[in-house]
């Protein structure tokens, strides 16, 4: 059974977790305060923790004596896209909201940005993306070498997964509408990583979603190494041409 709706919309932030003990508790604070700001919505949050050795999840346990709408769900690291894929299904299954987050643990996504989020899915936007590349978004403070990636990761999408008119298409700071994640299998997406992003934003070019970007800053994080392996570089091309090239049999022409 569904949790029962009431006549506020709502929305639910999955976060997944590996090794964030130095940023998760000061992120679900900050979640928490942004949350009075935005009274007309019911907020929730879900850590989605890879059984991190750094006991990131007693903290998130922790956390929840004193908030009741914090959610844990534990699992083995299989990666970004594996991380989402079972967190989407628990909030579908388990919180029912409105529309989903996607949200980094390393602070380098601003809670303040969330009221912004919001208000585009109360104007009937289906997809919103916080968009480093839009006119007044920016990514401060990144090597040259971490540019080239995303610069490189954005061509793939745009000229071989034919991801058109979308000027950030790997961000990883998102509000989806629900109803769109339910409507298909997330395994069918067949992602473990980062190319996760580049599937599901695929996937809702095609079902036509009413999709759109609000400038965000994405500076470099503060604590905590970052998780962007060889590995999922390499998920993202292959995935990039298999987006070019196979037709989703649960996409309605």
């Amino acid at each position: 059974m569904h949790p029962e709706k009431h006549n506020k919309k709502s929305a639910c932030i999955a976060i997944p977790t590996y090794n964030e003990k130095e940023n998760i508790e000061v992120l679900v604070n900050w979640l928490f305060k942004i949350f009075t700001q935005t009274p007309e919505w019911d907020m929730s949050i879900l850590i989605i923790d890879d059984h991190s050795p750094d006991n990131t999840a007693e903290i998130v346990k922790n956390l929840q004596k004193h908030h009741h709408n914090i959610y844990l769900l534990e699992g083995e690291k299989k990666g970004l896209g594996e991380a989402y894929t079972r967190g989407f299904e628990y909030i579908l299954k388990n919180i029912n909201p409105d529309y989903i987050f996607e949200m980094d643990a390393d602070l380098q996504h601003n809670p303040e940005d969330i009221p912004r989020f919001l208000k585009k899915a109360e104007e009937g936007y289906e997809f919103i993306i916080g968009s480093r590349y839009a006119p007044g978004g920016d990514y401060p403070n990144w090597s040259f070498k971490r540019k080239l990636y995303s610069w490189g990761a954005n061509l793939l999408a745009r000229l071989i997964a034919g991801i058109k008119g979308i000027e950030d298409c790997t961000s990883g700071y998102r509000c989806i509408k629900a109803s769109f994640l339910k409507s298909f299998d997330l395994r069918s997406l067949k992602t473990n990583g980062y190319a996760f992003q580049l599937s599901l934003l695929h996937a809702a070019v095609r079902r036509k979603l009413k999709i759109a970007e609000i400038p965000i800053l994405f500076p470099n994080r503060r604590k905590g190494s970052s998780k962007l392996g060889h590995k999922d570089i390499r998920e993202f091309f292959f995935h990039a041409f298999r987006l070019r090239f196979k037709r989703y049999r649960w996409y309605n022409d």
